[in-house]
């Protein structure tokens, strides 16, 4: 898609509000992403957490046998 297709052109140029429109909503985007990346991350280190504490119980486990 060429940028002509995203904005309307007016006489002397891009439309400065559509433009404006467009970059404000590609920044709610990234943020969005962003927040969801890092609480994926998140979770995941507590998974890592939880699994770390299950692995050595079940190290013990196998060593008390």
């Amino acid at each position: 898609m060429e940028i002509k297709d995203l904005f309307a052109i007016e006489a002397q140029g891009y439309s400065c509000e559509e433009v404006e429109k467009y970059i404000n909503n590609l920044k709610a985007e990234y943020k969005k992403v962003y927040d969801q990346a890092a609480k994926i991350m998140s979770d995941n280190e507590k998974l890592k957490k939880i699994c770390r504490s299950l692995k050595a119980e079940n190290d013990s486990l196998k060593a008390n046998k």
